[in-house]
């Protein structure tokens, strides 16, 4: 959980104030804020050559659904049989509204599915598997979709997803602020040591405009957050199965010291409480030298920074590491037209797809290597974007856990004992033997409840 960088749901309901309702065309209905979409009448799929209309579950901001409209008017003039409708969430309520729409059989014909959600919304049948239909598309080429995006989709060996966007968690600098100390911005050969002093010497906290040399965001083990907090030292939140907990080590411990070390001995990040006096975070606000930053924070930082910033690779122990996460699209059981949503996600997630959707508009990094230029590239990425691929090519990984019903349930617990750490309220050792004991509890009853 971060204090300092603003959320992506903060960013959605900000983004929306400071654009405006901007119009959107015909091909986006009037069902908005939840509602299902109609359910289609019969279990057979239309017949070849009948034009069918195929809904699609979103949850882009009013800011960014005229891009949406856009690639739909253009798919529609290229398959005149078929028509896209779409119905928006929030991205807030969407992982809410989906399972709703599920429970009454009213789901539409594709929906948005977040990294996080693939996992569980596959064991419950909410999504399909499109294995048969990616690997009879040769012009679709999946192979061009980094794996460490990929495998947030897989269910028991087969595809229930495309992701569009995946992205890593890396390091993120205030030039602004390096400037004025007359201190040379972070490089890919910084370590943990490194950051650490540089931090120390970047905080000053004389005066009503304190300004602290990090931001505060760990300790935290989240599935964004473990391989950045602890991988540098060689450590990992789970195993690969995820059903056991590996973080009872030595060097676990220090890693989580290292980050409350530098909150309450270093003084050079601010508390929870310290945070909580900035609005939009005391990053956006300009007090803070050095966050983690995600690629899809990006689009955040444009629109709400009035301070130079960028980015370099994750700072290394005695391994690099960081994690990476990201959004995709599926196809659901109650689809009546599997064909024709196909048809569209195989366009829509396809290089040139992902280029014009999230590439060239800034509003995602591509999950396909080919789009990722595209990108670097727009007006709203940092100068050194291509840090961010550099990560994905040599050492991010995807964050844990995402392939255990038990995901959330962890969450919880492990987002308790962080905040303890990061307010000063708990002890390194305490919330690493409570983390050990609740989760393996939650971890081996998620295990049963797949076995049954």
């Amino acid at each position: 959980m971060e204090q300092s960088a603003l959320s992506r749901r903060q960013f959605l309901r900000l983004s929306a104030t400071a654009v405006g309702m901007l119009a959107v065309t015909a091909c986006v209905p009037a069902q908005q804020g939840g509602a299902a979409p109609a359910a289609s009448d019969g279990a057979a799929a239309a017949p070849a050559g009948e034009k069918v209309t195929v809904t699609n579950g979103l949850t882009w901001e009013a800011a960014f659904q005229n891009t949406q409209a856009g690639f739909d008017k253009a798919f529609m003039e290229r398959h005149p049989d078929i028509t896209i409708e779409n119905v928006y969430n929030t991205w807030s309520d969407h992982n809410t509204v989906v399972p709703t729409w599920a429970a009454a059989g009213t789901l539409p014909d594709m929906i948005y599915v977040h990294g996080s959600r693939a996992f569980p919304w596959a064991f419950e049948g909410i999504t399909v598997n499109i294995q048969d239909k990616i690997d009879a598309d040769n012009a679709f080429n999946v192979k061009g979709i980094w794996e460490e995006a990929l495998r947030l989709y897989r269910f028991k060996g087969n595809l229930h997803g495309i992701p569009y966007d995946h992205g890593p968690i890396i390091l993120g600098y205030n030039k602004d602020i390096f400037d004025a100390a007359g201190v040379a911005y972070p490089n890919d050969e910084w370590t943990m040591d490194t950051l650490r002093e540089t931090a120390k010497q970047l905080t000053k906290l004389d005066g009503d405009q304190p300004q602290w040399g990090w931001g505060g965001n760990y300790p935290a083990l989240g599935n964004t957050e473990s391989d950045n907090a602890i991988g540098p030292w060689g450590q990992k939140l789970l195993n690969d199965d995820e059903t056991e907990l590996l973080i009872d080590t030595d060097e676990t411990r220090a890693a989580l010291q290292f980050w409350t070390d530098m909150i309450h001995v270093d003084k050079s990040a601010p508390t929870p409480a310290e945070a909580q006096g900035f609005q939009q975070g005391a990053w956006t606000a300009g007090r803070v030298a050095m966050v983690p930053v995600a690629s899809w924070d990006t689009p955040t930082y444009a629109a709400f920074t009035n301070f130079k910033w960028d980015v370099t690779g994750w700072p290394a122990g005695t391994q690099k590491s960081s994690s990476s996460f990201g959004s995709g699209f599926s196809i659901t059981r109650d689809s009546k037209h599997v064909d024709q949503g196909w048809t569209f996600l195989s366009e829509y997630l396809s290089t040139d797809g992902m280029i014009e959707m999230w590439g060239r508009s800034g509003r995602g990094s591509p999950a396909r290597k080919d789009a990722y230029q595209s990108w670097i590239d727009s007006d709203i990425a940092p100068d050194n974007a291509k840090a961010f691929l550099d990560a994905l090519d040599s050492y991010a990984v995807t964050g844990r856990p995402y392939q255990t019903l038990a995901a959330g349930e962890l969450g919880d617990i492990i987002g308790r004992n962080m905040t303890l750490l990061r307010s000063g309220e708990g002890k390194v050792e305490d919330a690493v033997a409570t983390i050990m004991t609740e989760g393996t509890a939650v971890l081996k009853a998620a295990a049963e409840r797949m076995k049954g």
